[in-house]
């Protein structure tokens, strides 16, 4: 199991040092149980193996459509770099062609977008999903992997190329259990 542990956790230190997207607060920023408000795209989060619910939350503009997409691979930045967009607060940059957006999810052979599913508001307004997962069998954060991110429906996102806004990501989170 020492084999699978070295390479998965150099994959994802190397995704990390080279994050994307970044969250912003009141436009397209993911949590994840309440964590990882305002950080870059390819952060990870270990869970246990026990069933539990992940609770993903994106602060948005008032009344945003949010799109939750899934993948079974880790996160992989600058996947599909996107334009810039004309946000306020703006989203910083990234090292994506100096783009502030970019699909981050692994779109090569054997991964791509699995599943995606609406988040909903919840009582406060806010987008939000819960995604139940079942008890694993497994080692602790090296049995599943299931990576996320977030499209917010917004006039000021101009989208990727070919797909046009008007549309921004949040940051990509690979969660580990």
């Amino acid at each position: 199991m020492r084999c699978f542990r070295l390479p998965l956790a150099l994959v994802l230190g190397v995704a990390s040092a080279l994050a994307q997207t970044t969250g912003v607060p009141g436009i397209n920023d993911l949590t994840i149980d309440g964590l990882g408000s305002g950080t870059t795209s390819c952060s990870t989060r270990c869970f246990p193996n026990d069933p539990v619910a992940v609770n993903l939350r994106v602060t948005a503009p008032p009344g945003s459509l949010v799109l939750a997409l899934f993948s079974f691979c880790p996160c992989l930045p600058c996947s599909v770099p996107g334009f810039s967009n004309a946000c306020v607060p703006p989203i910083p940059g990234t090292a994506c062609g100096g783009s502030n957006q970019s699909l981050d999810l692994d779109l090569g052979a054997g991964c791509g977008i699995a599943m995606t599913s609406l988040m909903v508001p919840d009582s406060a307004g806010v987008p939000s999903l819960s995604v139940p997962i079942p008890t694993l069998i497994g080692p602790q954060c090296a049995t599943a992997l299931l990576s996320v991110q977030g499209v917010v429906i917004d006039p000021c996102g101009y989208g990727l190329l070919p797909i046009p806004g008007p549309f921004v990501f949040t940051q990509a989170v690979t969660l580990l259990f």
